[in-house]
């Protein structure tokens, strides 16, 4: 469909406005293109996101002139100067065809949801057939509710998908295998693949079990990849929905500059949708996304602003999982509400069962408020689900702390080694390695620990702000934190 002719599109940081044939870079000023490269510019231009043939291109610009190659490319490579697009991406080269224009009117501030192709899984005819439409069922049941995602499952809509879930199921003597992989369009090989079988009975939960699996492991994989593209582009040239791929991008990297990266792209996707849910609730989820990775005393947030943005979302939408929880996080973790926290949790998990987020929050509460064991199987749980989930460190060290705070302090020396190991430099992981190595003087007295124990920037008095339950728990913590040598860097508000 040829583009309209006022339409004014975004490419990357700069702006074409097609009617006028005018490229502006993003502070607004005119950038000049030569006319023949212009002319190129604008043949794209009529149709983004389209191929144009290498001849259509030449046709318009040296009609009835023999030309060479070499001419062409060199206005493509105008083009790309012009625009700062480095890596290709926003004049895409399709080898021996032509060219595409990446780009989106300014008209929609939305932008274009990413596409989930759920292929039907081969089987051959028999249990193996009915295992393999219960598991395209299931994946429907945990996929659809998802918002910011867009969901095809006829093979025409295969092409346009940006993820592909596809696999086989096979059956024999009463054991069924199910092979599922995860591709994502232009990564160049699956984003992950595996086996899950059962035998007996028991192949029947099977294809509830893979469904779950794989919702948790996209959701993971979409957070973690989807905003790569956008992470070095200026929030003013994004979508609300890139600024929100963005910020999620920003949010899983755990540092403090990612932090307020993410803060500034969603405060910019509130601006152009203030009435989007999911960027409602991605802004309040920012003032609880640092927890408890850095001091209490670094949060300028509002309780009250952030609840009204929680309160908010789920006015708008009380069918999104990622809205429930956010509002439970919130109530958790800055207002110290339990069983709010819980309530909201768990609506969350009625719409995804699958959705880690809201199991992380419903462990750390039950670990908090005593019910250790339970905390430490739902962590559990969650990293045998997606065990390349960035949060894994976090869990760890959680977990860690379940079974210090149950007297199994050689349990939980291991544990919170391997969350410290699995995030060397991060000070959470080795506040609670420290606590949980306390009076082991093997581990104590090495030159390492001693190393790690002066890197640390959090104070013992970190878990004292926790919402413990019974105030002692806290206070065991601290003290063991003292007596393995961190000191008390912060002083804690009265």
């Amino acid at each position: 469909m040829e583009n309209a002719g006022k339409a004014t599109l975004i490419l990357g940081a700069s702006t074409f406005e097609l009617s006028s044939q005018t490229l502006r870079d993003a502070s607004g000023a005119v950038l000049s293109l030569r006319t023949q490269s212009l002319k190129i510019l604008v043949e794209l231009a009529r149709t983004p996101g389209q191929l144009v043939s290498r001849d259509a291109l030449a046709e318009v610009v040296w009609p009835d002139v023999a030309v060479t190659d070499d001419s062409l490319v060199q206005c493509i490579k105008d083009i790309r100067g012009a625009l700062m697009d480095r890596d290709r991406t926003i004049v895409k080269t399709v080898i021996g065809q032509g060219y595409i224009l990446n780009g989106r009117t300014a008209e929609d501030p939305m932008g274009a949801l990413p596409v989930i192709f759920v292929e039907r899984f081969r089987a051959a005819p028999g249990i193996a057939e009915e295992l393999a439409e219960a598991l395209f069922e299931e994946l429907i049941v945990r996929l659809s509710p998802r918002r910011g995602v867009a969901l095809v499952t006829e093979p025409d809509g295969r092409p346009g998908a940006k993820y592909v879930i596809s696999g086989r199921v096979s059956e024999r003597s009463g054991s069924a295998r199910i092979f599922f992989r995860i591709a994502r369009r232009g990564y160049g090989a699956d984003l992950h693949a595996a086996t899950e079988q059962a035998e007996d009975a028991a192949i029947w939960d099977l294809p509830g079990q893979v469904a779950d699996a794989i919702s948790a492991q996209l959701r993971v994989r979409m957070i973690m990849g989807d905003g790569s593209e956008f992470a070095q582009i200026d929030d003013a040239s994004l979508s609300t929905q890139e600024l929100m791929a963005k910020a999620a991008w920003h949010m899983c990297r755990f540092r403090r500059r990612n932090w307020r990266a993410a803060r500034a792209a969603l405060e910019q996707a509130v601006r152009l949708a203030p009435d989007h849910p999911i960027a409602l609730a991605m802004l309040a989820s920012v003032e609880t996304q640092m927890i408890p990775l850095i001091p209490f005393s670094e949060l300028t947030t509002d309780p009250e602003r952030t609840m009204a943005l929680c309160d908010r979302a789920v006015e708008i939408d009380q069918s999104s999982d990622w809205v429930l929880r956010t509002r439970g996080n919130v109530r958790f973790w800055l207002l110290g509400e339990h069983e709010g926290a819980g309530l909201d949790c768990r609506r969350a998990l009625a719409i995804n069962p699958s959705f880690h987020l809201a199991h992380l929050t419903i462990a750390t509460s039950e670990i908090l408020s005593g019910s250790l064991e339970a905390g430490a199987r739902r962590l559990e749980e969650m990293m045998r689900r997606v065990s390349f989930d960035p949060q894994n460190p976090l869990y760890f060290s959680l977990i860690a702390l379940s079974r210090l705070l149950d007297g199994q302090v050689e349990t939980a020396t291991e544990l919170a080694r391997e969350g410290h190991e699995r995030n060397p430099l991060g000070a959470w992981n080795a506040l609670v390695y420290a606590a949980a190595a306390s009076g082991n003087a093997g581990i104590t007295g090495t030159e390492a620990f001693q190393r790690m124990v002066q890197r640390v920037d959090l104070s013992p008095s970190h878990f004292l702000d926790f919402p413990f339950t019974d105030p002692g728990m806290a206070e065991a913590l601290q003290a063991r934190a003292l007596a393995a040598g961190i000191a008390e860097k912060h002083s804690r508000p009265s």
